[in-house]
């Protein structure tokens, strides 16, 4: 059956664009998208984008509620979402296009940027920090460095505040978790810090560094890292969680630091993003540039849950029937972000939601199975 608006839903709450033919194929799969995204196909709350990613163009761009309740916008594929954890993998392209301009080496000591952090014990190298082995702590670590203004344990969402200068005096200080070069152990801290040796090697901040070297080239034109979140983001997705009441509030950030996420991008400029692993068009234009991002760290192989997983830079190393995928997912207050690739088949999914309530991971997985299986 071909997908309907029930009463109580608008067409507004549903915007598409396809980039294939019709035909039933192609019609069967986008109803079983729609049937995945179907509860947030409404006027009254947020909901997510998704775009599906076939042979260089998107077969399915769909967008599912509002990006703005308070104005009654609805999202579409150029609504732009913080994309939280899934920033990090244009982080690490920025460390790499540093290192190929010769302004730092991977193994270099990250003391060499930055004097002031405190001293570890240990040698920590760029590289280890890339990988998620050099031991460092994370959001919740060490408490008793970020107290709130009332001397109470600092919160992460939108209650509490550090400007960037704030924040790195806090982290410098923040110890290691054990001896680097020994485990895996995911460190949001370490992808922050890496934003800041950006700023030192290259004397731009991240913002401006990844703008003139990543997204300039690419022609990714609405995607930026947000060092200001004051800043106004034309056609920004706001971020909202449900209340007991089952109405809807507020949920964004009062955080501006980048490089662990921090990235705004829209569906509509992924697309760039997504092509260029296939072919580099990013500093000399040299296909190791890829290879070296794309290539597992040592001690990054994990297995949960009877899922085996390894890390490259950013980006997560594991197995779909056979297949390689390479993904990464993102969380930050409202919005839950996810994007998988499947290399040999030329095949992604990009999933950006701006509400708690969604799960992008879950969603984007039933996705992958209604154009795989």
């Amino acid at each position: 059956m071909p997908f309907t608006l029930r009463s109580g839903l608008i067409a507004i709450a549903l915007t598409v664009s396809s980039g294939v033919t019709q035909s039933g194929v192609a019609d069967e799969r986008s109803d079983k998208v729609d049937t995945i995204f179907s509860e947030f196909a409404t006027d009254k709350g947020p909901g997510c984008s998704v775009g599906v990613i076939q042979d260089g163009q998107y077969a399915l761009r769909r967008s599912y509620g509002m990006a703005n309740l308070q104005h009654g916008v609805p999202l579409d594929s150029s609504s732009v979402f913080r994309i939280a954890s899934v920033s990090k993998q244009f982080t690490a392209m920025s460390i790499l296009l540093l290192a190929e301009q010769g302004k730092l080496s991977l193994d270099d000591d990250v003391h060499k940027y930055l004097p002031d952090l405190m001293d570890y014990g240990h040698t920590v190298t760029i590289r280890q920090m890339l990988h998620h082995i050099a031991g460092m702590a994370d959001y919740g670590d060490s408490p008793e460095l970020f107290p709130n203004a009332n001397g109470e344990e600092f919160r992460w969402g939108n209650e509490d505040y550090l400007s960037i200068p704030e924040f790195y005096n806090k982290v410098k200080k923040v110890p290691l978790k054990h001896e680097p070069g020994t485990k895996f152990l995911y460190s949001n801290f370490a992808y922050f810090l890496l934003g800041q040796v950006v700023e030192a090697a290259s004397g731009k901040s991240l913002r401006d560094y990844a703008g003139e070297n990543i997204f300039a080239p690419l022609g990714m034109a609405h995607t930026q890292f947000n060092d200001d979140v004051n800043r106004v983001i034309e056609k920004e997705a706001y971020g909202y969680r449900k209340k007991e009441d089952g109405e809807f509030e507020l949920y964004m950030t009062n955080l501006s630091y980048v490089g662990d996420g921090g990235i705004y991008t829209s569906i509509d400029d992924f697309l760039a993003w997504d092509q260029n692993y296939y072919a580099n068009r990013l500093g000399k234009a040299d296909p190791q540039l890829i290879s070296t991002m794309q290539t597992p760290g040592p001690l990054t192989r994990v297995k949960e849950e009877g899922k085996e997983t390894q890390y490259a830079m950013a980006l997560e190393l594991s197995d779909f029937e056979g297949h390689q995928r390479i993904s990464h997912s993102g969380s930050w207050v409202a919005f839950s972000t996810y994007y998988a690739r499947i290399p040999d088949l030329k095949f992604s999914v990009v999933t950006f939601c701006n509400s708690s309530e969604a799960s992008a991971p879950g969603l984007a997985e039933k996705v992958i199975h209604a154009y795989l299986d």
